[in-house]
């Protein structure tokens, strides 16, 4: 008979989150909004009001292109034309105006653009690298109503989108990013969408591009797009390990960035919402990047073999069951990534007797999320042998298994035999008289 064994032990590790002052990076960052994200685990290794929505101006178009490119990410070689609606501007004071004769969507002279005409033919990879390097509005507009039909379903749908992505305090009125009172996210927010956006190869290329010829079209002839950001071209503020991503700036944003940045162990994302100034954005990000890049990693030996002895009580054995570690139990992690963590020592399934040196047990390490991040077997320590009314009471049952068995086969056949006979007296051929 098998005996399923199974005690859970769980031990409940809280340790610090990031928090604020309570994070190992001791950065000064006068960012109205900030975070410094994991990318590949999406741990927040630093934040400041990482839930208060701001207005984040252009960084915006890092959420346009990561929809629009789930949409038409097997359509980059479509032809776009420009229409009227996407690409006409007015007065930022008639733009704004309280009587909403513009939609929030309209553009404004002296906005960033790509200098896309009414009617001009291009390529829609053309106007993705238009959005993200020269943060192109008028790109973001001509995208959003080839992927949607129209400019307001586009913002529907990318504001359903967010939603699925996870995030919780974003609202978006447009696709550009130009000031609209109700038009916020979070620095949180903008962590997640960017975890998405560096997952995409093509987005990711287009981001570390420092210039980009723009093809010759119906209406222009051809000419360069360079790059915005100032961590990824050469000058002052020059990053080696800089990804993108996107700079924004409006009066009422003040100047933001959603930046990545990756060494041989991690790569880790930055937001900055509200620096009052251009270069406050990326000394703060380098900053916080460098903080994080020299961590050195804390290495954590949770149990110890040939220490640490677990056992459990064997229903039928003669002596508890006692198991040991063959290794060592060991976290490793950088002192800004500390983890919160249980641990459970699950029980296999087995046969008396146990032999000494037989897996067990396991012992597991896991995240709250569910993530498994260690484990290891667990193996007897001696043998465990079952008590004689243990061992009766196994042959009584295999004996009744037997009879039971026996009796069965027994009627089967009998009732074979009874329903042979019952036929062959009905068909059995009669005697001419």
């Amino acid at each position: 008979m098998k005996i399923w064994l199974k005690a859970v032990l769980f031990c409940y590790f809280i340790l610090p989150l990031s928090l604020d002052a309570a994070s190992p990076l001791k950065v000064e960052v006068s960012a109205k909004g900030a975070i410094l994200m994991n990318a590949k685990t999406g741990v927040i290794l630093w934040e400041k009001n990482a839930h208060t929505p701001l207005h984040p101006a252009s960084t915006t178009k890092v959420i346009t292109a990561l929809y629009a490119y789930e949409k038409k990410r097997l359509a980059m070689d479509e032809m776009v034309t420009a229409s009227y609606e996407a690409v006409s501007s007015v007065h930022p004071s008639v733009r704004r105006a309280s009587n909403g004769a513009h939609p929030p969507y309209r553009l404004e002279f002296g906005g960033t653009h790509m200098g896309i005409q009414v009617g001009e033919t291009l390529p829609l990879q053309t106007l993705f690298y238009g959005l993200m390097l020269v943060s192109g509005n008028d790109a973001a507009n001509v995208i959003a109503e080839h992927v949607s039909g129209d400019i307001p379903t586009f913002i529907q749908e990318m504001n359903r989108f967010v939603c699925e992505k996870g995030c919780k305090n974003t609202v978006l009125c447009a696709p550009h990013g130009l000031t609209v009172e109700n038009h916020k996210t979070t620095a949180y927010d903008l962590g997640l969408l960017a975890r998405e956006f560096l997952k995409n190869d093509f987005l990711r290329e287009i981001v570390k591009t420092k210039q980009f010829t723009r093809p010759q079209t119906n209406k222009q002839a051809e000419s360069i797009l360079y790059q915005l950001n100032a961590l990824v071209k050469p000058g002052k503020f020059f990053y080696p390990k800089a990804i993108g991503i996107k700079t924004g700036y409006t009066l009422a944003a003040g100047h933001c960035l959603v930046t990545a940045a990756a060494d041989e162990n991690r790569e880790l994302i930055a937001v900055l919402l509200g620096c009052e100034k251009r270069e406050q954005r990326y000394r703060e990000a380098i900053a916080l990047f460098e903080a994080a890049f020299n961590e050195k990693k804390i290495v954590r030996t949770l149990f110890s073999k040939g220490f640490d002895l677990f056992s459990h009580e064997v229903k039928g054995g003669k002596d508890t069951l006692q198991a040991y570690l063959a290794n060592d139990i060991v976290l490793e992690y950088y002192p800004s990534e500390e983890p919160v963590f249980k641990t459970s020592l699950v029980w296999q399934g087995m046969n008396l007797p146990i032999a000494a040196g037989q897996a067990v047990a396991s012992m597991q390490v896991i995240s709250p999320e569910g993530k498994l991040l260690a484990s290891a077997p667990l193996y007897a320590a001696k043998n465990v042998d079952p008590t004689l009314s243990h061992q009766a009471n196994l042959v009584w049952k295999k004996v009744k298994q037997g009879v039971w068995g026996h009796a069965t086969w027994v009627m089967a056949l009998s009732g074979l035999l009874i329903l042979g006979g019952t036929f062959y007296c009905f068909h059995r051929p009669q005697k001419a008289k």
